[in-house]
Protein backbone atom coordinates (compact mmCIF):
# COMPACT_ATOMS: atom_id res chain seq x y z
CA UNK A 1 0.00 0.00 0.00
CA UNK A 2 2.76 2.48 0.92
CA UNK A 3 6.08 2.83 -0.84
CA UNK A 4 9.00 5.17 -0.36
CA UNK A 5 8.69 6.54 -3.89
CA UNK A 6 4.95 7.24 -3.58
CA UNK A 7 5.46 8.88 -0.21
CA UNK A 8 8.19 11.18 -1.58
CA UNK A 9 6.15 12.07 -4.69
CA UNK A 10 3.20 12.95 -2.46
CA UNK A 11 5.38 15.27 -0.38
CA UNK A 12 6.73 16.91 -3.56
CA UNK A 13 3.19 17.50 -4.77
CA UNK A 14 2.17 19.07 -1.46
CA UNK A 15 5.28 21.27 -1.30
CA UNK A 16 4.70 22.54 -4.84
CA UNK A 17 1.40 24.02 -3.66
CA UNK A 18 3.39 26.33 -1.36
CA UNK A 19 6.14 27.32 -3.80
CA UNK A 20 4.61 30.66 -4.79
CA UNK A 21 4.13 31.66 -1.16
CA UNK A 22 7.69 30.75 -0.21
CA UNK A 23 9.18 32.49 -3.27
CA UNK A 24 7.29 35.71 -2.44
CA UNK A 25 8.54 35.66 1.15
CA UNK A 26 12.10 34.98 0.03
CA UNK A 27 11.91 37.86 -2.45
CA UNK A 28 11.05 40.16 0.47
CA UNK A 29 14.02 38.91 2.47
CA UNK A 30 16.37 39.27 -0.48
CA UNK A 31 15.25 42.91 -0.82
CA UNK A 32 16.06 43.77 2.83
CA UNK A 33 18.99 46.01 3.56
CA UNK A 34 20.48 44.15 6.49
CA UNK A 35 22.07 46.08 9.32
CA UNK A 36 25.88 46.13 9.39
CA UNK A 37 25.83 43.97 12.55
CA UNK A 38 24.33 41.07 10.53
CA UNK A 39 27.08 38.78 9.25
CA UNK A 40 24.95 35.96 7.85
CA UNK A 41 21.40 34.81 7.33
CA UNK A 42 20.34 31.44 8.68
CA UNK A 43 17.11 29.75 7.60
CA UNK A 44 15.91 27.04 9.94
CA UNK A 45 13.36 24.38 9.01
CA UNK A 46 11.23 23.07 11.84
CA UNK A 47 9.43 19.79 11.20
CA UNK A 48 6.82 17.82 13.08
CA UNK A 49 6.84 14.40 11.42
CA UNK A 50 3.98 13.14 13.58
CA UNK A 51 1.72 15.80 12.08
CA UNK A 52 3.48 16.04 8.67
CA UNK A 53 4.08 19.76 9.12
CA UNK A 54 7.00 22.08 8.56
CA UNK A 55 7.71 25.76 9.06
CA UNK A 56 10.67 27.95 8.17
CA UNK A 57 12.20 30.84 10.10
CA UNK A 58 14.93 33.26 9.01
CA UNK A 59 17.43 34.51 11.59
CA UNK A 60 19.87 37.42 11.25
CA UNK A 61 23.10 36.28 12.86
CA UNK A 62 26.54 37.59 13.76
CA UNK A 63 29.79 35.59 13.51
CA UNK A 64 29.55 34.67 17.21
CA UNK A 65 26.41 32.61 16.54
CA UNK A 66 24.20 35.24 18.17
CA UNK A 67 20.98 36.45 16.69
CA UNK A 68 21.09 40.14 15.79
CA UNK A 69 17.96 41.98 16.86
CA UNK A 70 16.59 45.33 15.83
CA UNK A 71 18.55 47.40 18.36
CA UNK A 72 19.87 50.78 17.21
CA UNK A 73 18.53 50.28 13.70
CA UNK A 74 17.75 52.98 11.24
CA UNK A 75 14.47 52.85 9.36
CA UNK A 76 16.48 51.71 6.35
CA UNK A 77 18.07 48.62 7.86
CA UNK A 78 16.83 45.25 9.06
CA UNK A 79 17.85 42.76 11.72
CA UNK A 80 15.87 40.12 13.55
CA UNK A 81 13.95 37.02 12.70
CA UNK A 82 11.08 36.48 10.31
CA UNK A 83 8.68 33.63 9.79
CA UNK A 84 9.21 32.72 6.15
CA UNK A 85 6.68 29.90 5.96
CA UNK A 86 4.10 29.27 8.64
CA UNK A 87 3.07 25.79 9.70
CA UNK A 88 2.49 23.95 6.44
CA UNK A 89 1.23 20.44 5.84
CA UNK A 90 3.47 18.34 3.60
CA UNK A 91 1.63 15.01 3.65
CA UNK A 92 -1.96 13.88 4.04
CA UNK A 93 -2.86 10.67 5.84
CA UNK A 94 -6.38 9.39 6.29
CA UNK A 95 -7.44 8.06 9.67
CA UNK A 96 -8.01 4.54 8.37
CA UNK A 97 -4.39 4.45 7.12
CA UNK A 98 -2.72 5.36 10.41
CA UNK A 99 -1.61 1.91 11.61
CA UNK A 100 -0.46 0.70 8.20
CA UNK A 101 1.41 3.90 7.50
CA UNK A 102 3.24 4.00 10.82
CA UNK A 103 4.29 0.37 10.38
CA UNK A 104 5.67 1.31 6.96
CA UNK A 105 7.38 4.41 8.34
CA UNK A 106 8.95 2.53 11.25
CA UNK A 107 10.40 -0.07 8.87
CA UNK A 108 11.93 2.66 6.69
CA UNK A 109 12.46 5.51 9.15
CA UNK A 110 16.15 6.22 8.50
CA UNK A 111 15.80 6.25 4.72
CA UNK A 112 12.61 8.28 4.86
CA UNK A 113 14.09 10.87 7.22
CA UNK A 114 17.06 11.36 4.90
CA UNK A 115 14.85 11.61 1.81
CA UNK A 116 12.48 14.05 3.52
CA UNK A 117 15.30 16.40 4.51
CA UNK A 118 16.83 16.14 1.06
CA UNK A 119 13.49 16.92 -0.54
CA UNK A 120 12.78 19.88 1.77
CA UNK A 121 16.27 21.27 1.10
CA UNK A 122 16.00 20.88 -2.68
CA UNK A 123 12.58 22.53 -2.66
CA UNK A 124 13.91 25.46 -0.62
CA UNK A 125 16.93 25.82 -2.93
CA UNK A 126 14.63 25.95 -5.96
CA UNK A 127 12.47 28.61 -4.31
CA UNK A 128 15.56 30.58 -3.26
CA UNK A 129 16.83 30.59 -6.84
CA UNK A 130 13.41 31.61 -8.24
CA UNK A 131 13.35 34.48 -5.75
CA UNK A 132 16.70 35.77 -7.03
CA UNK A 133 18.88 34.37 -4.26
CA UNK A 134 22.00 34.31 -6.41
CA UNK A 135 22.08 38.12 -6.02
CA UNK A 136 22.03 37.96 -2.21
CA UNK A 137 25.21 39.47 -0.79
CA UNK A 138 25.48 37.90 2.68
CA UNK A 139 26.45 34.33 3.53
CA UNK A 140 23.19 32.38 3.72
CA UNK A 141 22.35 28.88 4.96
CA UNK A 142 19.42 26.52 5.31
CA UNK A 143 19.38 23.85 7.98
CA UNK A 144 17.06 21.80 10.12
CA UNK A 145 16.39 22.64 13.74
CA UNK A 146 18.58 20.59 16.10
CA UNK A 147 20.74 19.21 13.27
CA UNK A 148 24.49 19.73 12.95
CA UNK A 149 24.87 20.60 9.28
CA UNK A 150 23.49 23.26 6.96
CA UNK A 151 23.37 23.86 3.25
CA UNK A 152 25.46 26.83 2.10
CA UNK A 153 23.25 28.47 -0.51
CA UNK A 154 26.05 30.58 -2.00
CA UNK A 155 28.55 27.76 -2.40
CA UNK A 156 25.99 25.01 -3.11
CA UNK A 157 27.26 22.51 -0.55
CA UNK A 158 26.56 21.09 2.87
CA UNK A 159 28.78 22.22 5.72
CA UNK A 160 29.07 21.47 9.41
CA UNK A 161 27.35 24.23 11.36
CA UNK A 162 30.57 25.31 13.09
CA UNK A 163 31.91 26.42 9.69
CA UNK A 164 29.28 29.18 9.52
CA UNK A 165 30.88 31.01 12.38
CA UNK A 166 34.44 31.07 11.07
Amino acid sequence: MFSIDKYIVSIQTNLEKHTTTLVKELEKIISYKFDDAVDLVDFSVFTDPTRFELSIMMFSMDRNANEVFGENLTDKSFAGSVEVLGVTSYYQLQDNQQDTFWDFYEQNDEELAIKEQQLFTEWFIGCWEKAGGKEFNLPVYIGFHDETSSYDLQNAKFIEDEEKWI
